[in-house]
């Protein structure tokens, strides 16, 4: 694995994610974790990220009463919320692998579940920073929300980029293009399931 995992790693490492995240991406492919050390990590930022969204749902929750109404009783579920960001960490996963595969990547599931399990590292680091904001002042809270929202897609487009060895930006928006449509098909054909069995006979 290398170099030994500790704060100023992690600090240099995220410092890197933001201004040379090809490169950045490049480092995280090379530390050799194992795959059950990659899952697990996955899982803990899952649970991590469920806690501070839940967080920031309190503090700062949406304005449209039927947005509230639709979500509110599942944000107050902590397991809830984090199964639910482990199913769909898990689907972009293989989704990202197999679109990237399929447009002449060479990414394998591993690549893509380091730099997804990273992104996620990342994702916790801005959220509490922005829940402390919107606590302390609201309006640059909600600023780096967006900066945040937009610089995370810069960063994440460069990461599957490298992990796929594309060197095409294009390519690889096209390759999220595609897995987010794979990722809706299969939510779809999820949802119908479940309506199926809760339904026997339909509707």
């Amino acid at each position: 694995m290398g170099r030994a995992m500790t704060f100023p790693f992690f600090r240099d490492l995220a410092r890197e994610s933001l201004f040379a995240p090809r490169s950045a991406a490049g480092r995280i492919l090379g530390m050799g974790l194992s795959a059950q050390w990659l899952w697990t990590a996955l899982v803990l930022m899952a649970v991590l990220n469920a806690i501070v969204t839940l967080a920031l749902f309190q503090v700062a929750p949406p304005g449209d009463p039927e947005m509230m109404a639709l979500f509110g009783p599942a944000l107050r579920s902590p397991l809830l919320v984090a199964g639910a960001i482990v199913l769909s960490l898990v689907m972009t996963i293989f989704a990202l692998t197999w679109a990237g595969r399929a447009m002449g990547g060479t990414g394998q599931t591993a690549d893509i579940l380091a730099i997804v399990t990273w992104f996620q590292a990342l994702q916790l680091v801005a959220r509490l920073a922005i829940v402390l904001l919107v606590f302390a002042i609201p309006l640059v809270g909600a600023l780096l929300s967006l900066v945040a929202t937009v610089w995370g897609l810069v960063i994440f487009v460069a990461f599957l980029d490298r992990a796929h060895g594309f060197a095409n930006i294009f390519k690889t928006v096209g390759v999220l293009v595609v897995a987010v449509i794979a990722i809706l098909i299969g939510l779809s054909l999820i949802a119908e399931t479940i309506g199926a069995v809760l339904v026997p006979g339909g509707a």
